[in-house]
């Protein structure tokens, strides 16, 4: 992620109202590391994509409205999902928008990856771009997508889907042109060109600051520039950072759970699918536990007695927990020897060299309640978009974090499918596992949904392929002498929205 070096004081502008702020400063974290590469982290992408890409959809009050689209519904006559664009939507290299980027921008992760491992599989025969090894956008060739001149493109699905358009909630489905990608369709040939809010301003990346710049055409937004910084630079006073708390800042988390740490066994060595070891480390770690060590995390087992909280109905929460120290030490006892005497490898995924300081607590005290069974390991840092061979045939399991999105209850789950791009940080394949989550696709109602997200939830809990530990909130601080709050719905907030901050005045 590289922005152009500049040294920007903080620039005021004065207003019959009194003093607002137009320019805004964004630590995201210390290093080289280009943001907006396919495979930085997780929560880098996120600040700079939702600025620069932003959302089809948006939800305000718990209904699902247009964001950067002028409107998106079921059409119950003809049972198709009807997506209609504004008739002047225009990139930031200038060029209207058309229906074909429309197209293409829904599937560009399917014709990135040949069908691999992405959300709209349900779409009526999207399987097209895997089975004829598209490498090229091409018009009309999914019997599910049509065109429908001047602003509509219609989608049919294969199967119902009550949850189909809280998809396009996400930065990865919004509007990007073709022309601004490499032919891989993950990566930029320069830097991100989408339509929403803001900008890149050229050359991009450099020296530690990538610069945003307001798109007058799509948003009017009361900040004018947006610096984000990889490199702390003195006489620059930030405003927001996700890179720890800088004094003075206020701490502010998301109120849905954004993400969720948990452990994926590795499938290229015998240790990673042998179930004994599995369960060994299913059992021998306390959720509640590692919850005591902070604040900003909290357990994904939920007691009985605390009753619902919403999230555990959908697969995400248990009402009891695996933690068994004696059942551990019997499941280790069972590992074979030649298995327990190595010394192995725990992958953990950086966007530095380092492993992410606010990780380090919770995988220190994972690696000692390990050790203190005898399991030998050590972390080892990788910074690919996928876990390397390599490091995989040596590692037991990687320690997982990832988005879970409130809307979107499979998403966690595809991971760890066969035909996942990933293809080591997950079991080998298992046809009972791809049946339920084939099942769980297919629901007609949410009520459907409900059951068979849980039915397979419990399946990978039996069989230990995941072991979830801990979610909590996106985490954005700020300074409260510059922001007064962070969107006027902050508790609808799940990713910082550059044009929904509320300045002090």
């Amino acid at each position: 992620m590289k922005f152009k070096i500049l040294i920007f004081t903080m620039s005021i502008f004065f207003t019959c109202y009194g003093i607002a702020k137009n320019v805004l400063n964004i630590m995201i974290y210390d290093c080289d590391r280009i943001p907006y590469e396919s495979d930085a982290t997780a929560n880098v992408k996120d600040i700079i994509y939702v600025q620069v890409l932003s959302s089809l959809l948006e939800i305000k009050n718990g209904v699902l409205h247009p964001k950067l689209l002028k409107n998106a519904y079921y059409d119950y006559q003809n049972e198709e999902y009807v997506l209609e664009m504004h008739e002047k939507t225009y990139f930031h290299n200038s060029r209207l928008a058309t229906l074909d980027d429309l197209e293409f921008s829904i599937l560009r992760y399917d014709y990135a990856l040949l069908n691999k491992g992405t959300e709209l599989k349900n779409i009526l025969g999207i399987n097209k771009i895997s089975e004829l090894k598209l490498k090229k956008y091409q018009r009309g060739v999914i019997d599910g997508i049509k065109q429908e001149l001047p602003n509509k493109l219609r989608i049919k699905l294969a199967d119902p889907d009550p949850d189909f358009l809280y998809k396009f909630l996400h930065w990865n489905y919004s509007l990007v042109a073709i022309e601004e990608l490499q032919d891989n369709f993950m990566n930029w040939k320069t830097y991100p060109i989408g339509a929403g809010p803001f900008k890149v301003n050229p050359p991009g990346f450099q020296n530690g600051i990538l610069q945003l710049k307001k798109f007058e055409e799509t948003f009017q937004t009361e900040v004018d520039e947006v610096n984000i910084h990889t490199k702390l630079v003195k006489n620059v006073e930030f405003d927001i950072s996700i890179n720890g708390v800088y004094p003075g800042f206020k701490e502010f988390y998301t109120e849905t759970p954004f993400f969720q740490l948990a452990i994926n066994f590795i499938n290229a060595n015998e240790l990673g699918n042998n179930i004994n070891f599995r369960k060994f480390v299913q059992s021998a770690i306390s959720s509640r536990e590692l919850e005591k060590i902070s604040n900003t995390f909290n357990s994904v087992y939920l007691d009985t007695k605390q009753g619902n909280n919403g999230n555990e109905i959908w697969g995400t929460k248990h009402y009891s927990s695996f933690y068994n120290p004696k059942l551990a030490k019997q499941y280790y006892e069972k590992i074979p020897k030649h298995l327990r005497n190595k010394e192995w490898l725990v992958t953990v995924f950086s966007g530095t060299n380092e492993i992410p300081k606010d990780k380090v607590p919770y995988y220190s005290e994972i690696k000692k309640i390990l050790t203190n069974y005898g399991f030998k390991m050590k972390f080892a840092i990788f910074n690919q978009q996928f876990l390397p061979k390599e490091l995989a045939e040596k590692a037991a399991f990687d320690m997982d974090y990832y988005m879970v999105f409130p809307d979107e209850y499979l998403s966690k789950y595809s991971r760890l499918m066969h035909n996942y791009p990933d293809i080591y940080p997950k079991p080998l394949y298992d046809p009972v596992l791809e049946k339920l989550y084939d099942n769980a696709t297919k629901a007609k109602s949410r009520e459907e949904k409900y059951l068979l997200v849980n039915k397979l939830s419990n399946y990978i809990h039996e069989k230990a392929y995941r072991i979830p530990l801990l979610e909590r909130g996106n985490n954005i601080n700020y300074n409260p002498k510059t922001i007064k709050k962070l969107s006027e719905n902050e508790n609808e907030l799940l990713s910082l929205k550059v044009d929904e901050i509320v300045f002090v005045k």
